[in-house]
C-alpha cells in the first residue's frame, strides 16, 4: 500500500511540476532562436550603417576635392 501512495506521489509531484518545466524550457528555446534571429538583423542594420557613413565620407571627399579644382582652375584664369 505504500508503495501505490509513493507512485500517486511521484505522479503527482510530476503534473504539477514537470509541465511548467516543460514550458518553460520550451519557450527558452524558441525565445533563443527569436532572440539570434533579432541579433542577426541588428547585426546587417549595423554593417549597412557603417556602409552608409563610408559613402558619405567619401561623397564629402569628393566634393571636396571637386571645389579645390574647380578654384584652381579659376585661380589659373585669374
Amino acid at each position: 500500500m505504500n508503495t501505490a501512495n509513493d507512485w500517486l506521489g511521484l505522479v503527482n509531484l510530476l503534473g504539477n511540476v514537470g509541465f511548467p518545466v516543460l514550458l518553460a524550457g520550451y519557450l527558452m528555446l524558441q525565445f533563443e532562436k527569436r532572440i539570434q534571429s533579432l541579433e542577426a538583423v541588428i547585426k546587417d542594420l549595423r554593417d549597412e550603417l557603417v556602409d552608409k557613413e563610408e559613402l558619405e565620407k567619401k561623397l564629402e571627399q569628393y566634393g571636396q576635392s571637386l571645389k579645390e579644382k574647380e578654384e584652381l582652375k579659376k585661380s589659373d584664369v585669374s
